[in-house]
C-alpha cells in the first residue's frame, strides 16, 4: 500500500515537473510564442490579442510584465547584437537608429546578474535623450560612462534590451516588423 502510494506520488511529481519545464520551453520558444524576428530584435505582435496561444502571454508573465495591449503598443526584445553574439555586460555596445513616429518610447536594459530583479537595470525614454541632427539616436551601453546617451551596464551577466513603443500607427507597426528600428553594434570587450 505504501509502495503504491510512493509510486503514485513519484509519477505525479514527475508529471508536474515535466509540465512546468515544457511550459517554460514553449514560452521561450520563439515559434510557439508567436515571435517575429527583425534583425537582432524579436517582437510578439499578437501577444495581447484574444485567441492567441497562452504561451505568448506566459513569456511576458515570466518576465514580470503584462502582455502588450493589441493595437498601438509594441515591445521589441534583443538578447544578441547584429552579428548574433549574446549581449554581455563585459562588452560595450552602440545602439543606433531612427525612432518611428510614436507618442512615447523607452529603451530598458535588463540583466541576468545574480540578485537582479525583473525590473530594468537602466533605461532611457523619449524625453531623456539627445537626438542627432538627422533625428536619429545613438545610445551607448557599457559599464564605463560614455558621452551622449548612455545606459549603464552591470558589472557582469548577460544583457537584454527591451524597446517599448506606445502610440504606434498600424502602418508604422508593420514597417517595424519588417525592418529593425535600431542596429546593435558590439564595440570592445574587457
Amino acid at each position: 500500500m505504501v509502495r503504491e502510494f510512493l509510486i503514485l506520488l513519484g509519477v505525479l511529481l514527475a508529471g508536474a515537473v515535466a509540465g512546468l519545464f515544457s511550459a517554460r520551453w514553449a514560452a521561450d520558444s520563439a515559434v510557439l510564442a508567436g515571435a517575429v524576428r527583425v534583425g537582432a530584435w524579436r517582437a510578439w505582435p499578437d501577444a495581447g490579442k484574444a485567441g492567441v496561444l497562452p504561451h505568448a502571454r506566459l513569456r511576458h508573465y515570466l518576465d514580470g510584465a503584462l502582455p502588450p495591449s493589441p493595437g498601438n503598443r509594441l515591445e521589441l526584445v534583443a538578447d544578441t547584437d547584429d552579428d548574433g553574439r549574446s549581449l554581455n555586460a563585459a562588452c560595450a555596445y552602440v545602439v543606433r537608429g531612427k525612432m518611428p513616429p510614436v507618442r512615447f518610447w523607452s529603451l530598458a536594459l535588463h540583466s541576468d546578474a545574480e540578485g537582479a530583479s525583473a525590473r530594468a537595470f537602466a533605461s532611457v525614454a523619449a524625453e531623456d535623450v539627445l537626438y542627432e541632427p538627422d533625428a536619429s539616436l545613438v545610445i551607448g551601453v557599457s559599464r564605463r560612462p560614455a558621452p551622449g546617451n548612455w545606459l549603464r551596464a552591470p558589472k557582469e551577466g548577460k544583457l537584454r534590451l527591451v524597446l517599448h513603443l506606445l502610440g504606434l500607427s498600424p502602418l508604422d507597426r508593420e514597417k517595424l516588423l519588417r525592418k529593425p528600428p535600431f542596429a546593435i553594434e558590439r564595440k570592445e570587450c574587457s
